[in-house]
C-alpha cells in the first residue's frame, strides 16, 4: 500500500468527506462486482454496497485500516445472505441461471470465434455458479477480484489454512466442472 494511500485512509478516519469518497471511488467497482457475484442481482448487490459504504462512513477505526477492501467485502458479503435468505427456495425451485454476457465483437475475430469464446463464457460462469458459496466466494474473491490470502480470510473470518482448503476444493471442482461440460479439456501428460 501506498503512502497516498495510508494519507487517504488517515484522512477519512479524521472526517473528511472528500477522503472518503475518494476510497469509495477507489474501492466501489470492485465491491460492487462481488456483490453482483454473491447476491446474483444488480438491485441487491446495489443496497449491499450502499449499506457497506455507509456502515463505512461511520466507522473510523474501519477506515485506518489498510484491510478497508476485505471488511467492505465482507460487509457486502453478509447484507447479499441475508437478502438472499427468503429467495433460496423459490431460486433452487427455479434454477436461476447466470446471466449471458454480450460478445464483443469486433473485426479481428470471426463469428465463429466469438461464438466459441461466448460459450466458454457461458459455461465458466455456470461453473461458478454451481460451486456450493463457500468455494464460490473463495474462488471470487482471490482468483478474480486478486485480494491476496491475508484479504479473503479476513474477508471471510477464516483461518488462513482453510481458505487455502476451500480455494484448492474450488478450483478442483471447477475443473472437473468445465470438464463435465466439454468446456476444458484435459492436458496432456
Amino acid at each position: 500500500m501506498g503512502a497516498a494511500h495510508t494519507e487517504l485512509l488517515a484522512a477519512a478516519a479524521r472526517g473528511d468527506d472528500e477522503a472518503l469518497a475518494a476510497l469509495v471511488r477507489a474501492y466501489h467497482d470492485r465491491v460492487y462486482r462481488f456483490g453482483l457475484r454473491v447476491c446474483r442481482d444488480g438491485y441487491d448487490a446495489d443496497d449491499a454496497v450502499q449499506e457497506a459504504f455507509t456502515k463505512l462512513a461511520r466507522r473510523p477505526e474501519v477506515q485506518r485500516d489498510a484491510g478497508v477492501l476485505s471488511w467492505l467485502m465482507s460487509v457486502v458479503r453478509h447484507a447479499c445472505l441475508r437478502m438472499l435468505r427468503p429467495f433460496v427456495r423459490e431460486r433452487r425451485a427455479l434454477g436461476a441461471e447466470p446471466e449471458g454476457e454480450a460478445v464483443l465483437e469486433s473485426e479481428a475475430v470471426d463469428p465463429q470465434q466469438a461464438l466459441e469464446r461466448w460459450e466458454l463464457i457461458q459455461a465458466v460462469h455456470a461453473a461458478i455458479a454451481s460451486l456450493a458459496p463457500v468455494y464460490r466466494e473463495v474462488l471470487i474473491m482471490r482468483d478474480l477480484e486478486g485480494l491476496s490470502g491475508d484479504e479473503v480470510c479476513k474477508a471471510l473470518g477464516l483461518e488462513l489454512a482453510t481458505m487455502k482448503t476451500r480455494l484448492h476444493r474450488a478450483r478442483g471442482q471447477l475443473r472437473e466442472e468445465l470438464l463435465r461440460r466439454g468446456a476444458w479439456h484435459r492436458p496432456e501428460g
